[in-house]
Order: structure tokens, then C-alpha cells, then sequence
């Protein structure tokens, strides 16, 4: 940029010292240029001038700015290069001092060589006593470690065996599983029209029994292969009782005739109690209590002898199946009842 704003005042003057009066006052060359021009020319030279003028300041004052900055870095080379010699010498005194503590070293090593030959066996002896007790300590060591492993195998082993007998288990109890699948899967169309006609029972109790279930009183429960009707104690019997209240009659009743449509199954007439232990002069025991209640029902059920006693049984259970925890008062209320399950001839017999 400088060079260029130097030629172009170079060209600019030679122009005007060609078109400006001679030493005689006279024009050359005024014919080719108006005053106008001349003013123009003079104006962009006068300028051109004050821009090269304003230039040459500020190179003068960079020029200054880095001639500044080199001394500084001149300066602060000299006080490195100081600080280096001086961390040469110091090294230097370093090394001469380390030569002659090694040698002192050296010095007093030869000589406990030469005085300590006694107070060297004494340290071979020590070292060995201490070796020894190392390599007793070794063998201790390894001892527990094979003994910690045999236990652990030992454990191990136990339990691959437990493991393996319970993998045996559920093999057995899968195969069961699936043996009954298949024997379910086999079902003859009897044994299905007996399936059908269990469900068209239930059907039919909790449409006798409607109003008994609506207060609770009875309660129906459908399973695959049986059909349960629990019928609650409180009207059933009186507290330690064995003989039926009046009230579940009617219901017997309408559950007897029902049955007698269907007398090819099979009925089982379970009682249950709580847990709270009874002894009268008539019951010793719970379980004498819950099967004198099943023979009570199951005596009504057959007193009219149309249906075929073979198909019946009864058993008590004491306490030792409830549908509840006896922990409340509300659960040994429910768990004091009398089951009537009916099972469907499903084997054809």
C-alpha cells in the first residue's frame, strides 16, 4: 500500500511541474487543461502528500514499538542465560558433593566389612531362624487353604446333590403335571357331557339357592372338577353343637333335590371348625365336633332314601383346614362351617 501511494505522488507531480508555468510565468500546455482539472489534481497531490505524511508517522512509531519489544526479549535472554550458568554451577557443586559422600560411603562399608565379620553371622543366623519360621508359616498356610478349599468343595458338592434331587423333584412333579394334562386332554364325550352337566348344577343351585347366597348364608365355588357348597355354621348349628337348626333346612332341601337329578356323582360332606379348642361330655375334641356336624347333614341329605348312599362320604377336619387365617373373630366365623363337594363320574364308572 505504501510503494503504491508513492508512485501515484510521483505521477501526480510530474504532471503538474509539466502543466505549470515555466520560470518565465508562461503555460505549457494550458491548452489541454481547464483550471478545474488543475484544482482537482492539485487537490488529490495535496492529499496523497498528507496521507504519505500520516504513513510515514505510524511506521515510525511501529518501528518503534518493535525495536522496544526486541530489547525487552534481548534482556530477557541475558537474565536466562544468567540463570542458566548459575544452575550449571550449582549442579556441578551438587555432583562434586554426592562424589565425595559415595566415597565416605564406600569408605565406611569397607571397613564394617573388616570389623563386623562376627555381627555378620549373627544376621546370616537371624535371616535363616526367620526364614524358617517364614516357610513354617507357608506350610500352615497352605494347610488351611486346602483345608477351606475341601470344605468349600465339600459344600459345593452338597450342594450340586441338593440341587440335582431338586431338579429331580420338579422333573417328577412336571411329568405328574403333564400326565394330567394328557388324561385331561383324553377326556372321553362322557366324561366332557358330565363336565356339562356339573356346570348346568351350578347353575341350577345358585338359582334355588339365590336368596341364601344374597345373604351370605350359602356360598358356591366352581372348580374344574368339582363343585363346593359352603353353607356357614350360623345357620347350621348352634355354638358346640352337632345338631341342625331349623333354618338351614329349607336350603338342604332344595340342595337334596337338586342332587337327586344328578345321582351319578359322587358327594363328600366335610365339616371344619376354628381353632379355638372345645371339651364337652359329648365332643373331646375339634375334630370329633367337625364330623359329628358332617354326619348330621349328611344323615338330613339322605333321610328320604331316593338317593344312592354309595355316592356319599363324610369326614371332619377339625381346625386344620381353613379358608382364613384364625387370627380375628370374622375369619373363625368363616372357617366354622360345612362343605358339600360334588365330583362328577368323570372315569366313566
Amino acid at each position: 500500500m505504501k510503494k503504491t501511494l508513492f508512485i501515484k505522488c510521483a505521477i501526480v507531480t510530474s504532471l503538474l511541474s509539466f502543466f505549470i508555468t515555466a520560470g518565465d510565468g508562461s503555460l505549457h500546455g494550458a491548452l489541454l487543461y481547464t483550471a478545474t482539472q488543475y484544482n482537482k489534481l492539485y487537490n488529490e497531490n495535496v492529499a496523497l502528500q498528507l496521507e504519505l505524511d500520516s504513513l510515514k508517522r505510524q511506521y515510525g512509531n511501529d518501528k518503534a514499538n518493535l525495536e522496544a519489544k526486541i530489547a525487552d526479549l534481548n534482556n530477557r535472554i541475558s537474565g536466562l542465560e544468567r540463570e542458566l550458568d548459575n544452575l550449571r554451577k550449582e549442579q556441578q557443586s551438587d555432583r562434586d558433593q554426592a562424589a565425595r559422600r559415595i566415597k565416605e560411603l564406600e569408605d565406611m562399608t569397607e571397613l564394617l566389612k573388616k570389623k563386623g565379620s562376627d555381627r555378620e553371622q549373627q544376621l546370616i543366623e537371624e535371616n535363616q531362624k526367620l526364614q524358617k519360621r517364614c516357610e513354617e508359616d507357608l506350610v500352615k498356610l497352605r494347610d488351611d487353604l486346602t483345608a477351606e478349599r475341601d470344605k468349600h468343595v465339600k459344600e459345593l458338592g452338597d450342594l450340586r446333590s441338593a440341587y440335582e434331587k431338586k431338579i429331580a423333584e420338579m422333573h417328577k412333579e412336571i411329568n405328574n403335571l403333564n400326565n394330567e394334562l394328557s388324561t385331561l386332554k383324553k377326556l372321553t364325550e362322557k366324561q366332557k357331557e358330565e363336565l356339562d352337566r356339573m356346570e348346568d348344577q351350578a347353575k341350577e343351585l345358585e338359582k334355588q339357592l339365590a336368596e341364601e347366597i344374597q345373604k351370605g348364608e350359602i356360598t358356591l365355588k366352581r372348580f374344574h372338577d368339582k363343585l363346593i357348597i359352603n353353607i356357614d355354621e350360623k345357620i347350621c348349628f348352634d355354638s358346640g353343637k352337632a345338631d341342625l337348626k331349623r333354618d338351614v333346612m329349607p336350603a338342604l332341601t332344595k340342595i337334596t333335590a337338586i342332587l337327586n337329578n344328578y345321582p351319578e356323582n359322587r358327594i363328600i360332606i366335610e365339616g371344619h371348625t376354628d381353632n379355638v379348642p372345645i371339651s364337652t361330655s359329648r365332643f373331646r375334641d375339634n375334630w370329633q365336633l367337625s364330623t359329628e356336624r358332617a354326619l348330621s347333614v349328611l344323615n338330613y341329605i339322605l333321610r328320604e332314601k331316593r338317593l344312592n348312599p354309595a355316592r356319599f362320604s363324610a369326614a371332619g377336619y377339625g381346625e386344620f383346614n381353613p379358608i382364613l387365617p384364625n387370627d380375628t373373630p370374622e375369619n373363625r366365623a368363616l372357617n366354622r362351617r360345612v362343605d358339600i363337594v360334588v365330583v362328577p363320574r368323570l372315569s366313566g364308572k
